[in-house]
């Protein structure tokens, strides 16, 4: 079942993305919602989670949904855990850093994912045991390039002080790396699993943002860490994903944290 149920959320990010897609190029544009300061959704938002919640339920009926738009419905151990469309600023303002996230806990582990950023024209799969895969290449982090400079890209939002942010930067510059931030955590993880990036991390991510990156990221052979799942579920906790080759990363990133994790 694990593998028809990798199948099945691929061919189904395929149609969210479409849809997405439609409607933005609609001739009336979308519509707002203001969820709070700095956070809103679109009609698009909406309709692409209800169209994820349909096909789930008339195909896997037995299994619960969690997203980001309706919240929990159904049981959490054998649960679909989506983001219709991460990076909603940027898919509205008509840029191509947003993505379709979808991820599938278990009762143990995030077993499988898929994220595609239809306007990239990407889509990355991965379960647990099998690996991961971006437009159906093979994930392999052991191939590295050590001359280049070491890259992370980071997430941000107004759930850390600003300071916080800024020194992150200035270690991470301190240790000879560079930063990137996309405004989207899907793109970050999809950077990770395409290369671009040797570490996704942000202090506090909800856990539709992260559900499915993970799950490929540890599938490909990567390093993944992240609250308890009891925790995770609730309220956004810190997240890291890395392809092994930076150990000291988390140090770098969130020295605090680390030292409190030892």
């Amino acid at each position: 079942m694990t593998a028809d149920r990798l199948g099945f959320a691929v061919s189904l990010a395929r149609k969210a993305g479409a849809l997405a897609q439609s409607m933005r190029d609609q001739a009336g544009g979308l519509d707002y919602t203001i969820k709070a300061p700095e956070d809103y959704a679109t009609d698009a938002d909406y309709a692409v989670e209800a169209l994820i919640r349909q096909r789930i339920a008339e195909t896997y009926p037995e299994d619960g949904v969690l997203g980001e738009e309706d919240g929990l419905q159904g049981r959490v151990n054998g649960c679909w855990i989506v983001d219709p469309i991460d990076g909603t600023i940027n898919f509205s303002r008509g840029m191509d850093d947003w993505g379709i996230s979808i991820g599938y806990f278990n009762g143990t582990e995030f077993e499988l994912g898929v994220i595609f950023a239809p306007d990239k024209n990407l889509m990355a799969s991965g379960q647990a045991g099998r690996g991961a895969f971006v437009n159906g290449k093979p994930v392999t982090f052991g191939q590295g390039h050590p001359s280049q400079t070491k890259l992370i890209s980071i997430g941000y939002s107004d759930r850390q002080p600003m300071q916080e942010y800024t020194d992150r930067i200035a270690r991470i510059r301190a240790a000879g790396m560079d930063h990137r931030r996309h405004g989207a955590a899907t793109i970050g993880f999809l950077g990770v699993l395409s290369g671009w990036f040797d570490a996704y991390y942000e202090r506090a991510l909800n856990i539709w943002d992260a559900a499915a990156g993970l799950a490929m990221i540890k599938a490909a052979g990567g390093v993944v860490e992240h609250g308890p799942f009891d925790t995770f579920v609730k309220e956004p906790t810190r997240v890291l994903a890395h392809n092994g080759r930076i150990p000291e990363v988390g140090r770098i990133v969130d020295p605090a944290q680390t030292q409190a994790a030892e």
